[in-house]
């Protein structure tokens, strides 16, 4: 695991090269505190900062071919790379570490750009070929590793964060102010957009090869919602089970100390579960607990521990002391993130992840099993909605039995109210366009309400998201063949946890240099899941069927008929209270936010609503919040995590 960085410039020296080389591997330190390496020659260069956990002894980076003239650095493990070198051998390639990357590169030569396809991990790579005067990089099927690049005139640079390419080219840093339209209504910036004008994300599942001056894109692997395969009950549990034990244990490769996050929920139990199986012992688990009963889950963490017998490690955030360190913590997050990032629930997986370097280099998490296993409501209320669409005529679904759910609803008190309110509301949802319904279920602000919200001079061109909109990857998987939950999740894996999920993971464990494993999204796993028919996740109004079937006998009972429980902070209170005069200051005081882009005026309305108690702004202010953040950081240059010094640009042609 580490941090990968390089550029092509054609016109630089070997000296050249090595001072902006040094300077974006400086970037990234968190990420590799170990070691650090490059190659470089006359033009061109690619580096790496490591954190060894495979062959720690010996295990350097770059590292090269037999010859001398293909060197690969990986940001990542190759978990497969054991029968991959033992083949390889068979066949003459002699290798000089034990490191899982070095397979990569002889791959490389015996496979050429189909080498990705044997690859089974996670990685952002980058491939120098001497031979053939050409850079190829890769990122993983399933976007675990991040990956970004630029090309300014004749330079291309890249690397694992965005830190290392603007402090190697300072032009890179314009904003693209027009991706925060969509960045408000989903709280994350799609890939392959950044922040930046410039910058792109190498899309998951895609490789880039960058030679006689331009770059090229081609994608490797997709989700196919179309596969479906015969099996009674008892073979998709036994083919299940099967894949699931081998995923984690796999997994378990490794140097040094490795953990499980462990929630109490089903996910994570099922990796303990199965790490105590492959034989891991002990046990190392780090959980997360609150002082309100909504947000804690650290009873049922326990009871898992105690089953497995588990060296447990809790952690108490209490709100105090939560709120004293939340601008802290917001401007760590976003300085890592190098973006505004929306997703509240970095801040204790920030601090969990601190925690557990304490104790642990590799974490093994359970993220992956509500997309999967059609975990969340959503999937549940999208079938009730084809069936009440396909039934009910549009007129009296649209509006006749919601009408009159909601008239009744005046006539009853307390919990009884709110819930036949709950189910107008469901009615209205229902008998909307299965796409509309998708946007407004996942939408933090509406699109009426980013139009008041920015100015009227920026607004044009910015990324405003209509009733019918679907990124053409996403739409394509929606008009195409499948069942409608084999297509839900795969748009959920291919979007919200592609750029918001897996962001969190990495950016906040490798703020800490802790490496997280995902056994659950091992690609094998994934195609499995979603060629699994809806009656093997959803059954009897509850998701994840099968492995609840799976875990019953394996975890206490408690767990294993457990719901989904959120996993944040009490923003809406908390922007009520203490930190009310921070809000009003740091995302309501002139300068705060460009004001050329933003309705000053409009933000401080919403903050009146908000601390008044009228209405709940408070998804939208922290959204907000980490704009704000940003904007701050970005108006310093050069941005960085560490004090950088005057840099002069590499020579490029424009």
């Amino acid at each position: 695991m580490c941090g990968i960085t390089g550029l092509i410039a054609p016109k630089s020296n070997k000296q050249q090269i090595a001072a902006i080389l040094s300077r974006m591997n400086d970037q990234i330190i968190h990420r590799g505190p170990d070691d650090a390496g490059a190659v470089i020659e006359h033009g061109r260069g690619i580096g790496m900062r490591r954190l060894s956990i495979i062959d720690v002894a010996s295990g350097q980076q770059p590292i090269s071919n037999e010859s001398g003239d293909v060197h690969v650095v990986c940001n990542g493990e190759i978990y497969n790379f054991r029968e991959l070198r033992a083949n390889l051998e068979s066949q003459g390639h002699r290798f000089s570490t034990h490191s899982d990357a070095e397979v990569i590169v002889h791959l490389y030569e015996d496979m050429g750009d189909d080498f990705v396809h044997a690859l089974r991990g996670m990685y952002g790579l980058a491939i120098l070929d001497q031979r053939k005067n050409r850079l190829l990089i890769a990122r993983d099927r399933l976007g675990k590793k991040p990956l970004f690049y630029a090309q300014v005139g004749d330079c291309f640079y890249f690397g694992s964060e965005m830190k290392s390419l603007l402090t190697a080219e300072p032009r890179l840093r314009e904003p693209d102010y027009s991706v925060l339209g969509h960045f408000l209504q989903f709280a994350y910036i799609a890939e392959p957009r950044t922040i930046y004008k410039s910058i792109s994300r190498l899309p998951a599942g895609h490789l880039g090869i960058y030679e006689k001056g331009g770059f090229k894109e081609r994608e490797y692997w997709n989700i196919d919602t179309t596969t479906r395969v015969d099996l009674s009950e008892s073979e998709w549990l036994d083919r299940l089970d099967a894949l699931l034990a081998e995923s984690v244990k796999i997994r378990l490769q490794s140097e040094v100390p490795l953990g499980v996050f462990l929630s109490g929920g089903l996910d994570s139990s099922a990796i303990v579960a199965y790490a105590h199986e492959a034989g891991l012992r002990p046990i190392k688990t780090f959980t997360v607990g609150f002082d309100r009963s909504e947000w804690d889950e650290s009873a049922d963490a326990l009871s898992v521990s105690k089953h497995f017998g588990t060296e447990h490690h809790p952690l108490h955030l209490s709100e105090c002391g939560l709120r004293e360190s939340f601008e802290n913590t917001l401007c760590q997050i976003i300085a890592h993130c190098d973006e505004p990032f929306g997703d509240a629930s970095a801040i204790p997986t920030w601090h969990i992840s601190r925690l557990a370097r304490e104790h642990v280099t590799v974490i093994l998490s359970g993220d992956g099993g509500d997309e999967l296993f059609a975990g969340y409501s959503s999937y549940r209320g999208a079938l009730f909605a084809a069936q009440y669409r396909k039934w009910i005529p549009h007129s009296v679904g649209r509006y006749v039995l919601p009408g009159l759910t909601q008239y009744l609803s005046y006539g009853l008190r307390g919990s009884l109210r709110f819930q036949a309110q709950r189910v107008s509301k469901i009615l209205r949802d229902s008998s909307l366009p299965i796409v509309e319904a998708y946007r407004d279920k996942t939408s933090v602000w509406t699109v009426p309400e980013i139009a008041k919200l920015v100015q009227s001079d920026a607004r044009h061109s910015w990324d405003f998201l209509g009733s019918e909109y679907l990124p053409d990857a996403l739409w394509n998987i929606m008009i195409g063949e499948g069942d409608l939950v084999a297509k839900l999740t795969s748009i959920d894996i291919k979007s919200y946890m592609l750029d918001d999920i897996l962001v969190k993971v990495d950016r906040m464990s490798m703020a800490h240099a802790l490496e997280v494993r995902s056994p659950l999204l091992d690609h094998h796993l994934v195609e499995l899941a979603v060629s699994m028919p809806t009656a093997m996740k959803i059954r009897k109004g509850r998701g994840k069927y099968a492995l609840r079937q799976l875990l019953q006998n394996k975890i206490p009972s408690r767990n294993a008929q457990k719901g989904k429980q959120g996993f944040s902070v009490p923003l809406r209170d908390w922007f009520r209270g203490t930190l009310s005069n921070w809000l009003n200051d740091f995302v309501g005081s002139a300068g705060a936010l460009p004001e050329d882009v933003f309705n000053l005026e409009y933000i401080r309305r919403l903050l009146r609503e908000h601390q008044r108690g009228t209405r709940d702004h408070a998804n939208k202010l922290w959204l907000l919040a980490t704009i704000a953040a940003w904007h701050s950081q970005n108006r310093g240059v050069p941005q960085s995590l560490n004090e950088a010094k005057q840099q002069e640009a590499v020579p490029c042609e424009s």
